[in-house]
């Protein structure tokens, strides 16, 4: 079956390719276009037994339909008497090779586009109603079609000439061509692969290998799934063809919505003011004149000649009033009145074909009459008409009445008919107009796009061609067993345009020419085991590390620029890497707004420990200078741990980091973190704590479990350097809060609430705060037999 299509889409390709298939196919279809209707006349609304004309591009002109001056459709039918004219010219040279294939080219293209632009012309001119497109003639349809695909073939055909005269263009394609054929010879070699280790197989006795052939045979269907449905290569001239086309639609389509809605709402309330002003007008004659034939005949004469030059021409208007002597009075009409019939057919402007009218609107029966009272009185329905469906027709009612003592007295109704059509039409033809107008948009969209998309993606495009070749014949050098050749590595700079790409290329040829100047100084061993990392080995080394945090830097950063964000963030990165630098330390990475740092040495605690203190420090002057500008303030988490890692490169082949790994480093980042469950600044670990001697005032703060780990770890907060003063306070909160801590762990609740209580009225110790809370909840909830005192954080 595949095979079957390959031949077809050979056969094909092979006749597309034939010099005259195109004349050939030119002149079939500009002989079907000059012989098939192209367009058709209006239909007449008020007379749906007359029938339209088709119209034909060599008659049009001499039909009377298309009106002499200086309009389009008029225009572009004169010019289709190109059509035989670019006849003669693509016959002539099937026999003589003098003409071009350029000038036969513009001969399909030139009159089949006027061919178009007179059908889409023909169509806003003529088309007032649907039944215009149910009527028209199929081979309208047929001519039409035909010459939009043919024409998007000619433009089809017109773009791919033009790349095939860019030499650049077709190398790339000859890689790619290149590309897909390796490709395709590696899918035949696994293919060759498994059916040789199926062959093999058959060769044993089926009983006992049925299992195997059915698993070889399964392989190979599953080889040929996955290479049929590997991953295809995306391009990027498609990418910004269908970002650019789908903005224009959404613009279009935008344009459309709002611009016919808009004009939809305006025309129907036009159309109901017109129709319900008719109606009233002649329910108000009726009344003024008393009933006087001469003054409301006359009336209805003079409407009648008027309504030939109206937008929104009525069918006819109709004074229909009752025989019934009984008064009926319009302001004590309600649900319960029983109205008479309306039976006599007063007067009408078809006064000469009162016969044709149907005999059920030339009287009102008491439903309908309260069905019009109804509508009339309901402020929503007044202005609107009554919709007979079965008549296509719509219909405004106004009551006729005689002023009495009583109130206003029920003679009739003034009823204008106006056929939907006729109110449908204006909406109709700006629907046709806007609709016709957008599509011939996107369709010169379309072919603008495709010619933009190659301006801006064919620069791009040569330059990977250009990048593939290098890269080919190095991975060529590479690869053999020859000598390396510096000559052979060849990077060609033929980008046109003026901008970064052209820059990019030309920087690319620098690197090249620098890469083939040093390759005669490179072994060709070397070059061979270039993607071997010979310096892999990693070494245990005994570090203590310490994370940082800004708090608030994200709410601090909402609403300013990218720019802005990279310039603060940089100026705190900065102002924390000095620090560690100052104290012997050194930075692993930074990721984010959060830096990752070691320090080595026998006082690499007490290193880490000054930094984190000059590091707060410095924090808090800036965030007294941000309270003085009013800006928002951030504050800093500090996470210190020490113990040994193992250090040494890790990453992939292409790209290494030197960094640090193990239980060291993931519970120093643990300990930063942890500060927003106590509220504190910098938390140590006891390995810390036991290499400070007596350098920091700290205080223990907690024994927990982190996440990912079992066993609890002892954690301490750095209150403050020893030499600095004073430290009676400082002291206070130390004592205070470790006697807390005391009683806590022994379940001594309200020695260790008056404890924490105390150090926060003092000092509002932000860690005695939550101890309160965790004592508060073990008052309620008493912790399980054999509680130590440990906290396990379910976050990190």
């Amino acid at each position: 079956m595949i095979k079957a299509l390959n031949d077809i889409l050979n056969r094909i390709k092979k006749i597309y390719v034939h010099p005259k298939t195109v004349k050939i196919a030119s002149l079939i279809i500009l002989t079907e276009l000059m012989i098939l209707p192209f367009s058709m006349t209006k239909m007449d609304l008020f007379n749906t037994s007359q029938k339209a004309v088709s119209l034909y591009p060599m008659t049009v002109l001499f039909s009377g339909f298309a009106q002499r001056g200086f309009n389009f459709f008029y225009a572009s039918s004169l010019l289709l008497f190109l059509l035989p004219i670019s006849f003669i010219i693509i016959s002539v040279s099937l026999f003589q090779k003098k003409i071009s294939s350029k000038v036969v080219y513009f001969s399909a293209l030139i009159p089949i586009s006027l061919y178009l632009a007179a059908s889409v012309s023909g169509m806003n001119l003529f088309a007032n109603t649907a039944r215009w497109f149910y009527t028209l003639n199929g081979f309208t349809y047929f001519a039409f079609f035909t010459a939009l695909v043919f024409h998007a073939f000619l433009i089809a055909h017109g773009i791919i000439s033009i790349k095939r005269q860019n030499g650049s263009y077709m190398e790339y394609k000859r890689l790619l061509k290149e590309e897909e054929e390796k490709e395709e010879a590696l899918r035949k070699r696994a293919a060759d692969r498994i059916k040789k280790q199926k062959e093999k197989s058959l060769k044993n006795t089926p009983e006992s290998i049925r299992e195997e052939n059915f698993s070889v045979e399964k392989l190979l269907k599953n080889s040929i799934n996955s290479f049929k449905n590997r991953k295809k290569r995306s391009h990027i001239k498609i990418k910004i063809t269908i970002v650019i086309l789908f903005t224009i639609l959404v613009i279009l389509s935008t344009f459309i919505y709002t611009d016919l809605r808009n004009y939809n709402i305006m025309l129907t309330q036009n159309v109901n003011t017109t129709g319900k002003n008719q109606a009233e007008q002649v329910a108000a004659i009726y009344s003024f004149s008393d009933g006087l034939h001469a003054k409301i005949s006359a009336f209805l004469e003079g409407i009648k000649k008027t309504n030939l030059s109206s937008p929104f021409p009525f069918q006819r208007v109709d004074i229909i009033t009752t025989s019934n002597k009984t008064p009926v009075f319009l302001e004590e009409i309600d649900s319960s009145t029983v109205l008479p019939s309306f039976d006599v057919f007063s007067y009408t402007t078809e006064a000469g074909n009162v016969r044709s009218i149907p005999d059920e609107e030339k009287h009102i029966t008491p439903e309908d009459a309260a069905h019009y009272i109804t509508h009339f009185k309901n402020e929503n329905t007044v202005s609107t008409p009554i919709y007979k469906a079965e008549k296509g027709t719509c219909i405004y009612i106004y009551p006729i009445t005689f002023t009495r003592k009583e109130g206003q007295r029920l003679l009739g109704f003034s009823v204008v008919t106006y056929l939907k059509e006729i109110l449908d039409r204006p909406y109709f033809q700006a629907k046709v107009f806007v609709f016709s107008i957008s599509a011939v948009f996107f369709y010169a969209s379309i072919i603008i796009v495709l010619f933009l998309a190659d301006f801006i993606a064919n620069p791009v495009i040569f330059l990977c061609g250009n990048i593939r070749k290098t890269a080919n014949i190095l991975s060529g050098m590479i690869s053999s067993s020859a000598a390396v050749e510096a000559e052979r590595l060849i990077f060609e700079e033929n980008i046109k345009t003026h901008d970064e790409i052209k820059t990019l290329s030309i920087e690319l040829k620098n690197i090249i020419s620098l890469i083939r100047g040093i390759l005669p100084y490179v072994s060709f061993h070397t070059i061979q085991n270039a993607e071997k990392n010979l310096s892999s080995k990693s070494t245990t080394r005994e570090l203590c590390f310490l994370f940082t945090d800004i708090r608030g830097f994200t709410t601090m950063c909402e609403n300013m620029q990218p720019r802005e964000v990279i310039n603060i963030l940089n100026r705190y990165l900065d102002i924390e890497t000095k620090i560690i630098f100052e104290n012997g330390g050194d930075v692993d990475k930074y990721v984010g707004d959060e830096i990752m740092a070691f320090f080595s040495g026998p006082k690499k605690e007490i290193n880490a420990c000054k930094a984190a203190m000059e590091i707060r420090k410095a924090m808090r002057r800036e965030q007294k200078a941000a309270a003085k500008e009013g800006s928002a303030t951030i504050s800093i988490g500090i996470g210190i741990n020490s113990g040994p890692v193992v250090f040494g490169p890790v990453g992939s082949k292409t790209r290494k980091d030197f960094t640090s790994i193990g239980d060291t480093v993931n519970l120093a980042a643990r300990l930063e973190g942890a500060n927003k469950e106590y509220g504190s600044k910098s938390i140590i670990s006891e390995a810390v704590y036991e290499n400070l001697d007596d350098s920091f005032i700290c205080r223990e703060l907690d024994l927990v479990t982190v996440k990912g780990k079992t066993e609890p770890v002892r954690i301490f907060e750095i209150l403050q350097p020893t030499e600095k003063q004073p430290i009676e306070a400082v002291n206070e909160i130390k004592k205070l809060f470790e006697t807390g801590l005391f009683h806590y762990r022994k379940r001594k609740w309200k020695q260790a609430e008056k404890a924490f209580s105390e150090c926060v009225e003092k000092h509002n110790d932000a860690p005695s705060k939550v101890f309160l809370k965790r004592i508060a909840h073990y008052q309620e909830f008493p912790p399980k037999n054999g509680w130590k005192g440990v906290f396990i954080m379910n976050v990190k």
